[in-house]
């Protein structure tokens, strides 16, 4: 087995440039997810990279990665610096570039579901490498006996359950005091602008907090 020598380090962005060689290609909506998912999640994947004249390094794999950290204005990145011959670096573009593996659909889909219960599509779509259609058709796969109707009734019993719990504060007042909580309430929501029963309860914090 043949040994690589193989260093880590933070590198400047500056510094990096692309090899003439990679293969490697990336549409613009593929690589505006790249940019929103380092926005989001940082940069946890480190670009690989050998040491080139003029102190430069030359970028092996990574290179759309490196893109977008430059577009993000990071001025360094993490970066494994391999010592390798260029016949060598030619092979490694392709090895990582093309036996990365693939993912099991089945544990995919399951994976994006769950996800989806934490995460608006909007954000899902935002940094997933999937179009809206994909993320749906994964969402959307569920087991054949999943019971539906269960569901349904579910969320009749939360919306009853829920509009019981409005009923239950209705408070009797005399006509003076509502008169002068609806003037209160007017006044809150056109300063505020929010609803009726969220008026209420700002009135209501501001009195116990004592303002």
């Amino acid at each position: 087995m043949k040994s690589t020598e193989i260093e880590m380090h933070y590198l400047h962005v500056a510094d990096m440039v692309p090899n003439p060689w990679n293969p490697n290609k990336m549409d613009d909506e593929t690589y505006r997810k790249e940019v929103e998912s380092i926005r989001e999640f940082g940069f946890v994947d480190p670009v690989t990279v050998r040491k080139i004249a003029n102190g430069k390094y030359e970028i092996i794999d990574g290179e759309h990665r490196w893109k977008a950290a430059d577009e993000l204005g990071l001025i360094f990145i993490p970066a494994i610096v391999l010592v390798v011959t260029d016949d060598i670096a030619e092979q490694l573009t392709i090895v990582l570039n093309d036996l990365r593996g693939k993912p099991n659909e089945e544990k995919l889909a399951a994976l994006v579901r769950d996800l989806s219960t934490r995460r608006s599509m909007l954000d899902l779509e935002r940094v997933l490498p999937y179009k809206r259609e994909r993320l749906a058709e994964m969402i959307a796969e569920r087991k054949a006996d999943f019971d539906w109707d269960a569901l349904k009734r579910h969320k009749v019993e939360e919306k009853q359950e829920e509009a019981r719990q409005w009923v239950e504060r209705i408070y009797r007042l005399p006509h003076s005091a509502a008169l002068v909580i609806d003037q209160a309430i007017g006044k809150v929501k056109e300063g505020e602008g929010v609803e009726d029963w969220a008026a209420l309860e700002l009135i209501c914090a501001d009195y116990i907090a004592g303002v």
